[in-house]
């Protein structure tokens, strides 16, 4: 970690804010749709709903303790455990964070580490999944559903990020004896999210051959089960085994993609089918945009804003 990284996690975190605590400029229904009502919303806002199954539980007050620690008082119109909240009260720590290594100050900065994982860990990466889920399901708009797919794709690669620096074993009780293996289904799209947070690289996503691949190696596997948390098809799932230290064993397979733009590897045919199919009814430039490498995708959407679309 450094004080470039902590910046940048932090305005990553206040973007993601921002776009939950209200609706953006001309999507006034659809956020009521999504969030708010009338009826029962498609995701509610609230982790005491996903938790407890009501507004203002326990939850509420033990983040609103966690604030007050900081010094942190209560937003004029939003709970305190509202996913916009908890997302800013991240942007505060990464930032607490940066001004540490940014003084050198070593052990202020693991410090805020520590917080932003038990945070993380406490409290965000236990419900958002879900809160996302719901969203991705629910024939969001395409502004909405890409906000819930970077708020899980960031919270997931941030919190095996925060523990790997931090160097926690995140299941130090399993026994020696033991194993473990991740099984995976169809449903699986190869998208990489559970390559990016597993911490001892037991996932790994290779292509070649015009096929991407998952590939397990069992004798790296620590049983933590974040594959099976933040996958978004609800695909993956750790179990015990027999203990094995074997090479590494084929998941899944699907036909790669190749960008239409530079010609490299850009997706699995799997994951593109499914982004089409979430994405149906997005303008044309938008799902034109989906088989491209991320870097071809930064060009065009560019390209786009400059009145050059191709």
């Amino acid at each position: 970690m450094d004080v470039d990284t902590a910046r940048a996690r932090s305005r990553t975190y206040t973007s993601l804010a921002q776009g939950f605590a209200g609706p953006e400029e001309g999507l006034g229904g659809e956020y009521t749709r999504l969030f708010v009502g009338p009826g029962r919303p498609i995701a509610h806002l609230y982790e005491s709903v996903y938790r407890e199954g009501r507004v203002m539980g326990d939850c509420t007050l033990a983040v609103r303790e966690r604030y007050a620690e900081e010094g942190l008082g209560p937003e004029d119109h939003l709970l305190p455990d509202h996913v916009a909240v908890e997302l800013e009260f991240m942007a505060h720590l990464t930032q607490k964070e940066a001004e540490a290594w940014e003084e050198g100050d070593v052990d202020r900065a693991e410090a805020c580490l520590r917080q932003q994982e038990s945070f993380l860990g406490e409290h965000l990466a236990r419900w958002l999944p879900s809160f996302c889920q719901r969203v991705l399901t629910g024939e969001a708009h395409p502004f909405y559903a890409s906000l819930a797919q970077r708020a899980w794709e960031h919270v997931a690669e941030d919190i095996a990020q925060v523990r790997s620096w931090l160097s926690t074993a995140a299941t130090d009780w399993i026994d020696e004896i033991h194993g473990w293996t991740v099984a995976v289904v169809p449903e699986c799209t190869l998208c990489g999210l559970c390559e990016r947070v597993c911490i001892p690289r037991a996932l790994r996503l290779s292509h070649g051959g015009g096929e991407m691949q998952l590939r397990f190696c069992p004798g790296l596997c620590d049983g933590c089960g974040a594959c099976e948390q933040w996958c978004p098809e609800r695909a993956v799932t750790v179990e015990r085994s027999p203990a094995s230290e074997g090479a590494g064993v084929v998941l899944l397979r699907s036909p790669l993609v190749i960008c239409p733009g530079c010609g490299e590897p850009s997706l699995s045919a799997a994951l593109l089918d499914r982004l089409q199919k979430r994405m149906a009814a997005a303008d044309e430039g938008l799902r034109r945009r989906l088989s491209l490498c991320p870097t071809c995708k930064a060009s065009s959407w560019g390209n786009s804003l400059a009145g050059e679309d191709r």
